[in-house]
């Protein structure tokens, strides 16, 4: 899976990570938290569906290309 970019709210900038990393996204008193794999977690902007939407259109747009290719 490509990278997504998502903005951090502890250290502020963005961040990029790896989408195949992503072990879980939590929601909490309106903060949402990526959990990574090797235990780490990053604190981000985005809402769980937005970084779902990210993931999905990327995933979406590979597709696209590779079929674009295979033709």
């Amino acid at each position: 899976m490509p990278l997504i970019k998502l903005n951090r709210i502890n250290k502020g900038g963005e961040i990029l990570v790896n989408s195949d990393h992503i072990v879980y996204i939590e929601t909490e008193s309106r903060t949402t938290t990526v959990h990574l794999t090797a235990g780490l977690l990053f604190s981000v902007e985005e809402t769980p569906d937005a970084v779902a939407e990210k993931i999905e259109l990327l995933a979406a747009s590979r597709e696209a290309i590779g079929q674009m290719l295979g033709s």
